[in-house]
């Protein structure tokens, strides 16, 4: 099973990192292209960076369902199948939202404006529909007949939860709430492609060590999808994530830890999410994660309160965009190894 796991992590990445060269044009001949804002020049770049991703984890699911069914290595060929579906029928979501909000153009004087009447900046699917919407990407998982469900948290004991309770109340918002809150938490280069990077791969450990291989294997392909996604996400990014990769690692975040028995790992690494979230509906909502570009090319933050993770460091009035993502990418190490000590 390593060996046709390890030959599909390869397909999925060389399939990432190729795909963008041929998407970035095709992107920006259809018009979606924003400015990148944190950046002195404001660089116009394309946008939808999730569409390169898509790419990569069509081909390592497919590639592994083809070997399950064919040669047999010991994972579940139908819940590939299903997290697929879930993950692409997210993107796809955020892929439309991308396609509605692309033409927003701002200036440093459009972001003062912005944060005072954030509606100037929504341009895409409303706020009180994206829920709505991401909840349809939930409909594969309802299709799983989960079972029982019996969590263990070490030094407390066993929780019991419903069945039906678990499969259509649970998994819904588990879904929706994953897809948003990593939605959240975006707006510098590499944020969200380097924390989803970090959960992933804390998730593909765990899950490996408790022989849920199914997961392991997801797990695996999300993370070479995402390792090649760096080329063009990270600091100077050469596309922009949008939500269609927001949501699509969010979704696909929630659809392997819900398959795989791992939920209380899941929680404890989606905690920097929670708190984002916390964040967030201090102001409605009605906040970003960007950032003022200062002359020597540091970030500040354009709120006087903190509603974001990413106001605290810019708070300090010395860090720069790329410092900003690879502080919040250690905090996400953190979470994610305290979840593996508390769990192992």
């Amino acid at each position: 099973m390593l060996v046709e796991l390890l030959i599909a992590a390869i397909a999925t990445f060389i399939a990432t990192f190729l795909s963008g060269f041929l998407v970035k044009p095709l992107l920006i001949s259809l018009g979606l292209v924003s400015q990148d804002i944190n950046k002195k020049n404001r660089p116009i770049l394309p946008t939808s960076g999730g569409i390169v991703m898509m790419i990569g984890i069509f081909v390592g699911l497919l590639a592994l369902t083809l070997a399950q069914n064919y040669i047999g290595v010991g994972i579940n060929a139908e819940i590939l199948v299903i997290t697929l579906l879930t993950a692409l029928s997210i993107a796809f979501i955020g892929f439309v939202d991308d396609v509605s909000g692309s033409a927003v153009r701002t200036s440093r004087a459009d972001i003062r404006k912005i944060v005072s009447n954030y509606k100037l900046f929504n341009g895409g699917i409303k706020q009180w529909q994206k829920p709505l919407l991401t909840l349809i990407a939930a409909l594969p998982l309802l299709t799983i007949n989960f079972g029982p469900q019996v969590l263990l948290l070490p030094h407390i004991g066993y929780i019991y939860l419903n069945q039906f309770l678990y499969a259509f109340v649970l998994v819904p918002l588990a879904i929706v709430f994953s897809a948003n809150a990593f939605n959240m938490l975006e707006g510098l280069n590499g944020i969200s492609a380097q924390m989803g990077l970090v959960a992933f791969g804390a998730l593909s450990v765990f899950t490996y060590h408790i022989q849920e291989y199914t997961s392991f294997a997801t797990s695996t392909i999300f993370v070479a999808a995402l390792a090649a996604y760096l080329y063009y996400g990270k600091y100077p990014a050469k596309i922009l994530p949008g939500d269609s990769l927001t949501y699509l690692i969010g979704g696909g975040f929630a659809a392997a830890v819900l398959t795989s028995g791992a939920q209380v790992l899941g929680a404890i690494i989606v905690i920097p999410w929670l708190i984002e979230f916390l964040l967030k509906a201090r102001k409605r909502f009605h906040a970003n994660s960007w950032g003022l570009i200062q002359k020597d090319g540091t970030l500040r933050s354009p709120h006087e309160k903190i509603y974001s993770w990413t106001h605290i460091f810019m708070k300090t009035g010395r860090l720069n965009e790329w410092q900003i993502a690879l502080l919040l990418t250690g905090v996400e190490v953190l979470f994610s190894a305290f979840a593996l000590a508390y769990l192992w």
